[in-house]
């Protein structure tokens, strides 16, 4: 019997057939890495790699903030608004950390896909 974050990476990954794959680190919470995000234009590259951190306590307790690839900018060189060069906790790994938080969360409506949909909704807009 799948557990509720099995079913909803399964979900994810359904809706992002690039791939996304899950890490279980040794707190407890998981990293998830969704591959090959389609960006619009006025960013400097096509995709990009979007992280972030499933606390322990999730559902009930909600993913807060992302990482993108490292060398993501606005076109040409411009850093993003309430950014900056920090490495994901736990697993040291370089990434442009994104202050950037969901609000209204719901355990009951929210899942895995709704968190990379806002995180895709930010990186519509090229700020």
């Amino acid at each position: 019997m799948m557990n509720i974050l099995e079913r909803q990476l399964e979900e994810l990954r359904q809706v992002y057939p690039a791939g996304a794959e899950a890490t279980t680190l040794p707190s407890g919470a998981v990293l998830i890495e969704v591959k090959s995000i389609v960006l619009p234009q006025g960013w400097n590259k096509a995709n990009t790699s979007i992280r972030f951190l499933v606390p322990v306590g999730y559902p009930f307790a909600a993913p807060d903030c992302f990482w993108a690839d490292n060398d993501l900018r606005i076109a040409p060189a411009t850093q993003p608004q309430a950014t900056n060069f920090q490495a994901i906790p736990e697993v040291n790994t370089p990434g442009l950390w994104f202050s950037w938080h969901v609000q209204g969360w719901n355990p009951n409506r929210n899942n895995l896909v709704t968190y990379a949909k806002v995180i895709e909704q930010r990186l519509k807009e090229v700020r």
